[in-house]
């Protein structure tokens, strides 16, 4: 017999259920409250950040709060990118060791106009982290948070996140490489606005020099020769009236 019925959400137990919640936001705008929900059934934090260390600057690609000052965590985090990562104790020990977890307390930071722009002035005593590399090889930061009125993280705390961080990190993976995709499109569908004509090869190869890739990267992606690469993005240019790969971040950012 064949039947169609609805899932049974309200039947899961209590962390079944937070978990089913975090993994349908993958991807979209409510991921950030999920995973704080969710890891709050076993570590108290307020904030989270991911930082991609990788170009000239570090890429905040996320940011979550549960704080009352919503901004704070971006804030904090535009800081970091901008002038501290270079004064950060943990990055180089993770990244020799992706997948293991970095503690650092706020008194452990030498530099101190990084303690004081970030952790003292907001009150944020504690950090967890750990790291990932994306699929160019690029170190992923996630960092989790502590403030003074919730004390710092207790030994149990700790325990589940070193438990926790090998899932999380799959978590945030996910997550990060489906928004991607969704840029992906999103670049695909600004490019045809600009141009009808293009064709489906060059809509891929600008679409990837518009997420930064090189052209060797583009021509391993695709499978093809680099000239052919060079060939199909000529084309694509000539289509759309331009002649430099800066132009075609002017005309995307132009035209979003």
């Amino acid at each position: 017999m064949i039947r169609l019925s609805a899932p049974p959400v309200s039947v899961l137990p209590q962390d079944v259920r937070h978990f089913s919640e975090l993994v349908c936001t993958l991807g979209t705008e409510g991921f950030p409250g999920a995973l704080l929900a969710y890891l709050g059934q076993w570590v108290d934090c307020q904030h989270f950040s991911v930082v991609r260390m990788a170009g000239k600057r570090p890429q905040l690609l996320a940011v979550g709060t549960r704080h009352q000052d919503t901004g704070l965590v971006l804030r904090c985090g535009q800081a970091y990118i901008e002038r501290y990562y270079r004064h950060d104790p943990l990055f180089e020990p993770l990244r020799a060791a992706p997948g293991q977890i970095g503690h650092l307390l706020a008194q452990d930071i030498r530099f101190l106009p990084y303690r004081e722009a970030i952790y003292l002035r907001h009150g944020m005593i504690e950090r967890l982290s750990s790291l990932y590399l994306d699929e160019q090889e690029r170190p992923v930061l996630f960092n989790l948070y502590r403030h003074r009125d919730q004390g710092f993280f207790s030994e149990r705390e700790l325990q589940m996140c070193e438990a926790l961080s090998p899932a999380l990190l799959q978590l945030l993976r996910g997550h990060m490489a489906l928004i991607g995709l969704n840029r992906v499109k999103d670049h695909d569908q600004q490019l045809l606005l600009h141009c009808p004509d293009l064709t489906a090869q060059e809509l891929k190869i600008c679409s990837r020099l518009l997420r930064g890739m090189t052209h060797a990267g583009v021509a391993a992606d695709l499978g093809i020769k680099e000239s052919t690469v060079k060939t199909f993005r000529n084309r694509a240019f000539e289509r759309l009236g331009i002649n430099f790969r800066s132009q075609l971040f002017a005309l995307f950012t132009a035209g979003g």
